[in-house]
């Protein structure tokens, strides 16, 4: 299992190989608008999810999976997102 940490005031996207597929849970926000794009891409498919805090996706296997952070009213505010990341097992 893999944690992703986000935090809007280092950066907003993160992006990784899932070989093997998995699953994405969203575990933590730091408020009740902070959401995320997460989007899925294949060689032949690709997918994108609103993600809020309790959320999961499934990843196909030979993925390569980006998430970008938002919040609806951001301000001059910070806000984070964690997420939890299984993978199968090769």
């Amino acid at each position: 299992m893999t944690t992703i940490h986000m935090d809007s005031s280092i950066s907003q996207t993160a992006t990784r190989a899932v070989l093997n597929g998995g699953v994405l849970s969203c575990t933590k926000s730091s408020d009740k608008d902070v959401y995320s794009h997460s989007i899925w891409a294949t060689e032949s498919n690709i997918r994108q999810f609103t993600m809020h805090e309790g959320d999961s996706i499934v990843i196909p296997p030979g993925s390569t999976l980006t998430i970008w952070i938002f919040r609806k009213q951001p301000g001059q505010s910070t806000w984070t997102m964690d997420f939890e990341l299984k993978e199968k097992a090769a």
